[in-house]
């Protein structure tokens, strides 16, 4: 990570709490004035001088380098691999665990490049308390180019405040200058709040004005004897508990509208307007006896009937009547009349056309389909003979 992004800090506490952990002794350099003896502090750490020759420090040692690319450098390509990259190759024989702090991976030389085994990147957005913990399997070298890594794991962490006074980041005389910085759309954000709340109180501050003014409304009529009123909400303090129950209490079972709490609000807007269809169809019988109303025709063969809305709820009706409504139709006093065709060659509910008193032949109401469907039934004029 870059600087400020608290790589150095966040890395002496994943690192002591490992080695504490294994009960494993930390070597490091170039941590100023790091103070061992700090009570966030619960490993050994010991310091070394020579970065160079980390690979001749005790076995089992965790080895941790600040700031790793002064002394690990990418070097010309074709020149000979330093000791220090090379002894990379065998650092398990050892059980030795190189920790190397940078700001970018491309400041590495790139046969310690190859041989890393665990590439970790803090990004601390605009200098926050928030931090972003990328971990990956091998060093990614675009790590400074973007915020999102498909290849990579991350975890939101925040700054361990326990461990501050452990390590000097800054020379002594100096002050830290990476301080967070707010971003533009956040005060955008403040300020259309802030114009918000102003502007709602501004609007409530009228309709106040404006309700004083309304003149008192007239009072409401009485409900008949026998219904309940619908309990508003601030007369629902002043009734008692059984009137409240019995508000709530359906009279009709298994119709929660038929509760008297609902009387004001469930108004009908329209009504079933049936439609028959009948089958004596035996496998269609069979398959559907549950879902239609059974009986013997005028011919006495085994039928099926049923009456649907045009909602395609069923409509419970008797088998009679259903069959009535098939043979004969079902006249609606609610559906207005036709307008007469200019020419008088169609004729017209009731009126004197063409075809006006002729015989009428039923259609075809059985469906083929496996499944039963309402049918509107349908009636074809039958032309009159000629004299």
């Amino acid at each position: 990570g870059k600087q400020g992004n608290g790589k150095t800090l966040n890395s002496i506490k994943e690192i002591d709490q490992k080695a504490h952990r294994e009960g494993r002794t930390v070597y490091y350099c170039n941590i100023t004035d790091f103070k061992s003896d700090h009570p966030a502090i619960k490993a050994t750490w010991v310091e070394f001088d020579h970065p160079e020759t980390w690979f001749e420090l005790p076995q089992n040692a965790i080895i941790v380098i600040d700031e790793a690319q002064t002394w690990f450098r990418t070097r010309p390509q074709g020149s000979k691999v330093p000791l220090y990259a090379s002894r990379l190759e065998i650092m398990r024989k050892d059980g030795h665990e190189l920790h190397a702090i940078t700001q970018s991976p491309k400041l590495i030389d790139s046969h310690m490049r190859e041989l890393c085994g665990m590439h970790i990147h803090y990004y601390r957005g605009r200098g926050g308390k928030f931090i972003k913990r990328w971990e990956f399997d091998q060093p990614v070298m675009n790590v400074g180019e973007k915020l999102d890594f498909p290849d990579g794991q991350s975890t939101r962490i925040t700054i361990d405040p326990t461990y501050f006074g452990c390590y000097k980041s800054v020379k002594d005389g100096t002050e830290h200058h990476f301080k967070f910085r707010a971003p533009r759309a956040l005060y955008v954000f403040v300020a259309c709040l802030v114009l918000l709340g102003l502007a709602a109180w501004k609007i409530s501050g009228r309709i106040v004005g404006g309700a004083e003014q309304v003149a008192e409304p007239e009072p409401v009529a009485q409900p008949s004897k026998g219904i309940l009123a619908t309990a508003s909400p601030a007369s629902m303090d002043t009734i008692g508990v059984d009137e409240y129950i019995a508000s709530r209490t359906p009279r009709v079972a298994d119709v929660p509208s038929s509760a008297p709490r609902y009387d004001q609000i469930a108004q009908p807007v329209t009504f079933p307007k049936p439609f028959c269809v009948s089958t004596s169809d035996l496998e269609m019988l069979k398959r559907n006896s549950r879902r239609m109303s059974v009986g013997y025709d005028q011919d006495g063969n085994l039928a099926g009937c049923r009456c649907n809305s045009q909602q395609g709820t069923r409509v419970d009706v008797s088998f009679e009547f259903c069959m009535n409504v098939v043979t004969n139709g079902l006249f609606d006093d609610t559906k207005p009349d036709r307008q007469q065709v200019a020419g008088g060659d169609r004729g017209t509910d009731g009126g004197a056309g063409r075809h006006a008193g002729a015989d009428l032949q039923l259609a075809s109401l059985i469906s083929s389909s496996s499944s039963l469907e309402p049918v509107e039934a349908q009636y074809v004029p039958r032309p009159m003979p000629k004299l």
